[in-house]
């Protein structure tokens, strides 16, 4: 079985193209010298984006007319930002940033899966919940001398999270209600990784919310791994997306269209060569193969199912972090 990859890195860089137009995403189509329609697709720096990578290393979007460039984003919501205002035509974002943003009424449409878990990782792992640890790359440090062993001991702690409100705050607020604590008592201050890692070795924090590769340094930072948040939350299937804006969507469905075919004959691809996937990733963030496949195995779900995303905004409304329903079915491109 392999896990998914929800991390998020403040940082801002761009892959440029010789490209015959100018300007941005989502605001006039561009197209290359060879008649290849130019998309730009923003993403935060994690494991995921390797498949993207491989399938345009593959050829697969180019065979459906598309040439990628890809924008690094600072986290999700930056992202989000960026294609509900037509300066990107797809990004990735995490199911949870993705609720938040259609409850704020921003208007985005699911076009495919980035990553997720495969069928059968959750009833494993509920069957031996010590197999956590080898198919979540999101966790919760604690500084060693803090006392925290579980989740419920967060209660009153100095926590760390990139941005209130998303992925990672919501799953650890789960895991803490669920072990029979109050998320409310929890002190929540945003850091992002880098800071998190140095402030956890320094004190400041109790303990960080954070994801690979920045758990293993805060484990040879001397803290200690007490929580893996996301499969407790999560069920199988997909949990990190690509999106694009609904205005795109409805002004040009066939960019839409081939995207999503390219994402999916991509996602298949990644799944059976795995390793070619993590190569593609190292190559993307500018880290060497092995530090990438120290983490577990990333999960590439051909499509998303809207119950995928459905479960995730029930258990938002149950811990309050959602105040209203919202359907998915409706949010998924061609649905």
């Amino acid at each position: 079985m392999k896990t998914l990859r929800t991390g998020l890195v403040a940082a801002t860089a761009s892959l440029a193209l010789v490209l015959t137009g100018c300007g941005g995403g989502g605001g006039g189509e561009r197209k290359t010298e060879d008649g290849l329609k130019v998309v730009t697709v923003a993403y935060t720096p994690i494991y995921s984006v390797g498949a993207l990578k491989l399938g345009m290393d593959q050829g697969f979007f180019e065979k459906q007319g598309l040439r990628i460039e890809l924008k690094q984003v600072a986290n999700p919501p930056s992202g989000i930002a960026a294609v509900a205002g037509d300066e990107v035509d797809f990004n990735y974002t995490p199911s949870i940033p993705f609720v938040n943003a259609i409850a704020n009424g921003v208007q985005l449409e699911i076009v495919g899966a980035a990553d997720g878990y495969d069928e059968g990782t959750k009833a494993a792992v509920e069957a031996d919940p010590s197999l956590a640890l080898q198919h979540d790359d999101s966790g919760v440090v604690a500084a060693a001398d803090s006392g925290i062993t579980r989740a419920k001991d967060l209660e009153g702690k100095t926590v760390s999270v990139p941005a209130r409100g998303a992925q990672l705050e919501v799953t650890i607020a789960a895991a803490v209600k669920a072990d029979g604590g109050d998320p409310a008592k929890i002190n929540w201050i945003t850091l992002d990784f880098p800071s998190a890692v140095s402030s956890l070795k320094s004190g400041r924090v109790d303990a960080a919310g954070l994801v690979v590769p920045f758990l293993s340094q805060a484990e040879d930072g001397g803290g200690k791994l007490v929580l893996s948040p996301g499969l407790e939350f999560f069920d199988d299937g997909a949990v990190g997306m690509w999106v694009t804006s609904a205005s795109l969507a409805k002004q040009d469905p066939e960019i839409v269209k081939s995207f999503q075919a390219a994402v999916e004959q991509t996602n298949e691809y990644a799944e059976a060569h795995i390793t070619e996937a993590q190569q593609a990733a190292a190559d993307v963030l500018k880290t060497d193969l092995a530090t990438v496949q120290a983490g577990s195995e990333p999960a590439f779900p051909a499509t998303v199912d809207p119950a995928d995303v459905q479960s995730v905004i029930e258990r938002m409304k149950e811990l309050g972090y959602l105040k209203k329903d919202i359907d998915a079915t409706s949010l998924v491109f061609g649905s």
